[in-house]
């Protein structure tokens, strides 16, 4: 007969417990920016060369793009007095490109051969990286939602706790779609690699007679 009574008690305290939290559906915020392409015919191949710390005698042309990454969001720390609950509320998430800046040797006059090919050869490297954004972003939606809702209300007797508890929750979003973001750095690399090779630059150069 004890034991049953304790065994309702506490069965009774948990409820009182969970009924703290009443999580509500996370609010999502993601946004993926395949960013604003700028072209630079101001310098020579070997100012961009030194500015992209790059020593190779191939390279007529130049794409810096520098994929960032922004994640925050809110979480929501309830108590009755005596316990405290956290969970999170809404993610803001941001991948992609501010800018994508192209670099074209200023040797080359905008009306040559030369320019155009090499424009051309950039403009392949920013379309990887700017389809990555559009071909990934549902991949991105789907992982950060299943993380999401994994991540469930968690209680403690402590505002402190709780406020730990809170950037635990975010850390472990952050950590879990890490891999994700591995993966498609990964993928971009490896599509502009592909054309960055002795026997790609050969052949943009045989298409112009003069160099």
């Amino acid at each position: 007969m004890k034991k049953s009574f304790l065994f309702l008690l506490c069965i009774f305290l948990s409820l009182n417990a969970n009924a703290i939290c009443e999580q509500q559906d996370v609010k999502m915020n993601i946004v993926v920016e395949k960013g604003k392409v700028k072209y630079d015919h101001t310098k020579s191949r070997k100012e961009f060369e030194k500015y992209a710390k790059i020593k190779n005698p191939n390279m007529l042309g130049l794409t810096v793009s520098n994929l960032r990454l922004n994640m925050g969001g809110k979480s929501i720390i309830q108590s009755n007095g005596k316990q405290y609950c956290s969970y999170v509320s809404e993610i803001n998430f941001y991948l992609g490109f501010d800018e994508i800046d192209v670099y074209i040797d200023k040797k080359y006059p905008k009306n040559s051969c030369n320019y155009k090919v090499i424009k051309e050869h950039e403009d392949y490297h920013v379309a990887v990286s700017q389809q990555a954004m559009v071909f990934f972003k549902p991949d991105i939606e789907r992982e950060l939602k299943k993380i999401v809702s994994q991540i469930k209300p968690e209680y403690t007797n402590s505002r402190s706790n709780a406020e730990r508890i809170k950037d635990k929750q975010f850390k472990t979003i952050q950590n879990k779609i890490a891999p994700l973001l591995k993966h498609i750095n990964r993928k971009i690399n490896e599509k502009n690699n592909a054309i960055d090779t002795p026997e790609s630059y050969a052949k943009t150069t045989k298409r112009c007679k003069k160099w």
